[in-house]
């Protein structure tokens, strides 16, 4: 799954290539659960915050996750981005729905929460979409 052309695993120097300096870069912390060093890195003027993992702490960092929330107008493989239909979301992603890790009116996850696309919902409408792995 992709998000505009932004997708998991992509380089470092893609993802700067592609939308410019991040405005902020949080230190690199270890994640003990799985061991990888995760930076943390938004573009507020673009919606987008990107988490980039790495087996060491100094790199090279790929992207591991996105999350985007308006101004964000990126649209998913499938067509969809923020501001979308939950009705639209249903349709485009019937077959990778997980019913028992979503809420209903609240959130959509394609996939799992361990590595798919939740997709939060507010009064039938996508407010905020997450990809990666949510869960460890």
């Amino acid at each position: 799954e992709k998000l505009g052309a932004l997708a998991l695993g992509m380089p470092d120097g893609e993802v700067v290539k592609m939308l410019g300096a991040p405005a902020k870069s949080t230190k690199a912390i270890l994640m003990e659960a799985t061991g990888e060093w995760l930076i943390e890195r938004s573009w507020p003027d673009k919606g987008l915050s990107l988490g980039m993992f790495s087996g060491d702490k100094t790199g090279p960092w790929v992207l591991g996750s996105i999350t985007a929330r308006a101004p964000c107008r990126l649209a998913t493989a499938k067509g969809i981005r923020i501001g979308s239909f939950a009705a639209d979301v249903a349709k485009a992603y019937a077959k990778e729905h997980s019913a028992e890790e979503s809420v209903k009116g609240q959130c959509f996850v394609a996939g799992s929460i361990y590595g798919g696309v939740i997709f939060d919902l507010k009064e039938g409408v996508v407010t905020r979409i997450f990809m990666g792995a949510a869960a460890e």
